[in-house]
């Protein structure tokens, strides 16, 4: 759907504030929302969903749809609909009396509802040299043959494009000197899979401070969740057992090898119980919205703290196994708190992205408010993994210094595997961004679902790498820290061992890292060449203080 540039803003503008007011379901609830001024209409929109089409069909007259809804409970149904349910516009008394006067006046408001494809039968754009696209229709633009009723919104009926359903509208009026105008209770049938909207237009300037109450339901096939959403309940529903098989597996190894356990296996198995507990709330969460169109707050909340929460401790357990926590060195030292401060940072522009996606409007938000939430998140994100790796090089570097070939092994295996997730990482990124940040959900609404699944499925890939590696054992001891007598090789044995290296390559004119660390005076140029911070530098200098 393409948006003429001088509308874009004030379409924009009026998406934005009038979702306000929309549901936190797929069941829409007004009260006393206000409409926005739109080119020379006052537009409110009443909601934002892809809805699939139906798949039996559905009498849409007022009478025969009112009893049907109230007799079937089943949400699985195969009906697809959008309903008004005490919809009701309020306006002042001052208009009213003014109304009651002139025989009712143009107390007149449009339900429009239409297919995102089908955006250009709504409207359009005057021949009379006026920017913008124009939504009502008035008497000089009748006399001049571009519209057919003054006073009411251009709906052009006939128009398709790209398969899409046409466009309805239903009228609402206010009868005399009455406040309030009620809608008929009808099911509108869905009888095209696409995204869908619904707009109440007013064309009179004097009701374009109506105030609009009451709710609309929009209901897919197999029930109330939206159509961008609807897959995630299957998603979860088999994330939730991939989480509970690893766990399960887990525990298994844990329980059996409980006298061997690292203090990193600890920290891995909060991550899994983590994972294990997000997913079955995510689960229950959309079956619920699926059955009662509502998303309580509290749980929806809750479940996506806990998932802020997740995602933050999975980071900084592959940032804590990088800088070869257990392994290497027994403690973080002084850079606990910077990692504590990166997570809780994370946490928190997560928490808010995910609160404001997933408790706020069914609708997604628009491009820039999109952009706003996201920004952050790939900033801390970018942090994390730009740490993870320069620790990752950090790690393997004082590994190959000490010749412990077994751990050494270990973490090859875990770069490439983070290495390969990292890359697809920023091409996903980089793709959820540009998808975000254009018009393209609109045009591929039924593949959102995917953009957040990736992500889930890449942690739960990374998790199992990480499991499989670090699994409790009978051998788990082998990869815990340890001074380096105790280490396969004795400290006596292999410093002489780089003191034959030396003097070989010595021979040969060669200069090598092993010459540089070897030699007392150039101590201090190779603690630089392999760029180890403060807390490396003094432990591998105090190591080798120990073998001069």
């Amino acid at each position: 759907v393409e948006f003429a540039p001088a509308m874009r803003a004030s379409l924009v503008a009026l998406v934005v504030a009038s979702l306000a007011h929309v549901a936190r379901a797929a069941v829409h609830e007004y009260d006393d929302a206000s409409l926005y001024a739109v080119s020379n209409a006052a537009i409110f929109v009443a909601g934002r969903e892809g809805l699939f089409a139906t798949r039996v069909d559905l009498n849409t007259s007022t009478t025969r749809a009112k009893a049907w809804v109230g007799a079937n409970p089943h949400v699985s149904d195969g009906r697809a609909y959008i309903r008004f349910d005490n919809v009701a516009f309020v306006r002042s008394e001052a208009v009213a009396k003014a109304g009651g006067a002139n025989q009712g006046a143009n107390g007149l408001i449009e339900a429009v509802t239409f297919d995102a494809r089908a955006y250009d039968a709504i409207g359009l754009y005057d021949t009379d040299g006026s920017s913008g696209r124009k939504f009502c229709c008035d008497d000089d633009m009748v006399q001049r043959g571009v519209c057919a009723r003054a006073g009411r919104a251009i709906v052009d009926r006939s128009a398709r494009s790209d398969g899409a359903a046409a466009p309805w509208t239903s009228e609402i009026w206010f009868d005399d000197d009455n406040v309030e105008a009620r809608a008929f209770e009808e099911a509108m049938s869905v009888e095209v899979t696409g995204m869908y909207y619904v707009w109440f237009v007013v064309c009179d300037p004097e009701h374009a401070g109506v105030r609009v109450r009451g709710k609309t339901i929009w209901k897919n096939p197999d029930g109330y969740l939206p159509g961008m959403k609807a897959p995630n309940l299957k998603f979860f529903g088999f994330l939730a057992m991939a989480y509970l098989a690893l766990g399960f597996s887990w525990a298994v190894a844990y329980v059996a090898h409980w006298k061997e356990l690292l203090e990193l296996q600890n920290c891995i198995t909060a991550v899994v119980a983590l994972g294990m507990c997000e997913t079955a709330v995510w689960y229950f969460d959309y079956a619920n919205f699926n059955a009662t169109g509502f998303r309580p707050y509290l749980a929806t909340i809750f479940a996506v703290l806990l998932g802020s929460m997740r995602t933050t401790l999975s980071r900084a357990l592959v940032l804590v196994v990088s800088m070869g926590y257990g392994v290497v060195r027994p403690t973080l030292g002084g850079l606990s708190t910077k990692v504590i401060a990166l997570s809780v940072c994370y946490f928190f522009s997560a928490a808010v992205k995910d609160v404001v996606e997933h408790v706020g409007t069914v609708d997604d938000l628009k491009p820039g408010a999109k952009m706003f939430l996201i920004l952050p998140v790939s900033v801390f994100d970018a942090i994390f993994l730009i740490w993870t790796f320069t620790s990752l090089s950090k790690t393997l570097t004082q590994l190959l210094l000490r010749r412990q070939s077994q751990k050494l092994a270990l973490y090859r295996v875990f770069t490439n595997a983070l290495a390969l997730a990292a890359a697809f990482s920023l091409f996903w990124l980089g793709f959820e961004v540009w998808f975000k940040s254009t018009d393209m959900i609109d045009q591929k609404w039924e593949s959102v679902w995917l953009v957040g699944a990736f992500w889930h499925i890449l942690s739960f890939a990374v998790l199992c790498v990480i499991c499989m590696l670090w699994r409790p054992t009978d051998a788990a001891s082998r990869y815990a820290y340890s001074d380096m007598a105790n280490d396969n090789i004795s400290e006596e044995s292999w410093w002489n061992q780089l003191i034959d290296d030396e003097e070989n390559r010595t021979a040969k004119g060669a200069s090598t890292p092993g010459e540089r660390v070897m030699s007392s005076a150039k101590k201090n140029r190779a603690l630089h060449d392999f760029s180890l911070d403060e807390d490396d530098a003094e432990q591998l200098e105090m190591e080798i203080g120990k073998m001069e």
